[in-house]
């Protein structure tokens, strides 16, 4: 397997309610195993200070500082940025300069697009995803949540996800895109697949998808929103065979905090 590429994935840290055992454990599986290629696919900065939920309550942004000018917008909102940021930039750091690092932004990292059109359209064009988490500086491609998902090895697909439907939520983009797919968004662990026989001149064709779960805490303030947790920790990695192929694995993760990869254990 020397021509192989080393694939990990992760979604949904949520910062600044992100789960800290999670993030040290899934930068010490990096740093033994070495991978070429990360995506974080989504929701990696939860924003609630521009959700519609915290809107005209004292939790939302322009409650917080309304007491400020307007040349502190920018800088505040790189601050409410900066466990995101720093949590890319480290990714980056372990990885090395030679890894190709992708995000697929999910529907609470755009939150804060959807904010300033609707109330600080001024700082629409100076408020990008460089100028909060250093992405383009950093050498992240990335898509934004209302991207269809983005083709990366073999037949597989990425994106945040679309559905959230209680089971089946990989399984429900599959069918809606028609892709074999990983995302994060329920912060649920799930793979599922599906065959269609008559495809491909009849030789048929077999589609997959993957829920990769989450590296948030659920007992946090800013997890709240949901009284029954139905979510496992966790991510992904592959081996892309040749270049080529993605032999996918989802990662579990003890509750604590052990996982297994590659047959070596981790454990904090």
């Amino acid at each position: 397997m020397t021509n192989d590429l080393r694939w990990m994935l992760s979604s949904d840290q949520q910062f600044p309610y992100q789960d800290d055992k999670m993030i040290k454990l899934w930068f010490e599986v990096m740093k033994w195993w070495q991978p070429h290629v990360v995506d974080i696919l989504g929701d990696t900065d939860d924003q609630a200070c521009y959700s519609k939920y915290t809107e005209g309550r004292s939790a939302e942004f322009l409650k917080m500082y309304k007491d400020q000018n307007g040349a502190a917008i920018v800088p505040l909102m790189q601050h409410e940025a900066k466990g995101a940021r720093e949590f890319y930039a480290m990714n980056r750091e372990i990885a090395g300069k030679e890894a190709e690092l992708f995000t697929a932004l999910g529907n609470h990292d755009i939150r804060i697009f959807n904010y300033m059109d609707a109330k600080l359209p001024e700082f629409l064009n100076i408020v990008t995803p460089e100028a909060l988490w250093n992405l383009d500086s950093l050498g992240y491609s990335y898509i934004y949540y209302d991207a269809l998902p983005k083709k990366r090895y073999g037949d597989i697909h990425v994106h945040h996800g679309i559905s959230v439907a209680d089971t089946g939520a990989v399984r429900k983009d599959m069918n809606d895109l028609q892709v074999s797919l990983i995302r994060g968004h329920s912060h649920r662990m799930a793979a599922h697949f599906q065959t269609y026989e008559l495809r491909n001149k009849g030789k048929g064709e077999t589609i997959r998808g993957y829920e990769i779960g989450h590296m948030c805490d659920p007992k946090s303030s800013g997890m709240k929103y949901a009284q029954h947790h139905d979510w496992q920790r966790g991510f992904a990695i592959a081996h892309i065979e040749n270049g080529k192929w993605p032999h996918i694995q989802l990662i579990e993760v003890s509750p604590d905090y052990s996982c297994v990869v590659d047959g070596k254990l981790f454990k904090l």
